[in-house]
């Protein structure tokens, strides 16, 4: 969501401290920068850092004169009619495993070489993961699966959120296929879905985001986040983070930047996160929560068009 946070404690104890999934993954990308930016801020009398945090927040939700939301926020961003429910299991860390999953540098390389287009890892990485996952839960080929995409929101706003705004601006993506399109398809052919899905997140649909928001606060209208409780099971959809693009070696408060950055367990199944890796040099782990009885045997093959398990 385009919204603020009260930070406290370090970045890694403010993720724990989090219940809500939908909230950690936000909260785990602003935590990051946060940290990054508090690091610097502890640096000010060093000459390399000679410019403090961008702290205005005033500018980055600024209603137009008329507000004019144009997309259907309502049963996206919160719970309204239309929206997507899950099943919760009670128990959940009994049913629910954490597996990482380390790709090498070789293979995503080779995996890109098999994409064909110029595409990010993330995009790529999600799409091998996607593949897999939907083959493994065996769903049937005319259901709809759907990404829940974690979208960072400070250079797509109209004006641009400086890169080192001290605050969060995270909106969501929604990248969806029938299950035997995400099984059928080339690698391109997702990557493509996933981009498109990302793109529509545009300093338009921003700027909707932020009307729709004034509006329900004049009208008085309590909205309820679509987080989901723990235990909530994802399937058929997945939801996704992506930390490859933060310099976690900049966040240093006094003690040396940190040799890894590991989560918590993650307590709904369908969630994934992507980190640099802590053992391979260039490499990506994902970290996923599956069930129990998930078999994870297929996620080094670079076969695309994966038989559905029936």
């Amino acid at each position: 969501m385009v919204t603020t946070y009260r930070l406290h404690g370090n970045s890694l104890e403010c993720y724990r401290a989090q219940k809500s999934t939908s909230h950690k993954l936000v909260k785990h990308r602003t935590d990051i920068q946060g940290g990054r930016l508090r690091a610097r801020a502890c640096s000010q009398m060093s000459s390399q850092y000679g410019k403090a945090p961008f702290l205005n927040r005033s500018v980055t939700a600024v209603p137009r004169t008329v507000p004019t939301p144009v997309f259907d926020h309502r049963s996206t961003e919160f719970k309204g009619e239309g929206g997507r429910s899950y099943p919760v299991v009670p128990d959940s860390m009994t049913k629910i495993k954490n597996v990482t999953v380390c790709f090498t540098a070789e293979f995503i390389a080779e995996l890109k070489a098999r994409v064909g287009i110029r595409s990010s890892t993330f995009q790529c990485l999600l799409a091998h993961a996607w593949n897999k996952i939907t083959a493994a839960r065996g769903l049937k080929p005319e259901q709809f699966t759907q990404v829940r995409v974690a979208v960072n929101c400070r250079a797509r706003a109209s004006p641009p959120v400086p890169p080192d705004f001290f605050g969060n601006m995270v909106l969501w993506a929604f990248p969806r296929l029938r299950a035997r399109d995400v099984l059928g398809w080339t690698y391109r052919g997702v990557v493509e879905a996933i981009r498109d899905a990302v793109a529509r997140v545009d300093a338009e649909y921003i700027q909707s985001f932020v009307d729709f928001g004034s509006v329900a606060d004049a009208n008085g209208e309590e909205l309820a986040a679509t987080s989901a409780v723990n235990g909530t099971m994802f399937c058929p959809d997945l939801e996704v983070d992506s930390s490859l693009g933060f310099r976690f070696n900049q966040i240093d408060l006094g003690t040396g930047s940190p040799s890894a950055f590991v989560t918590p367990d993650l307590p709904n199944e369908g969630l994934m996160i992507f980190l640099p890796s802590c053992t391979a040099r260039g490499g990506v782990d994902l970290i996923m929560a599956i069930p129990e009885d998930h078999d994870t045997a297929t996620i080094y093959s670079l076969d695309e068009r994966a038989n559905p398990k029936m």
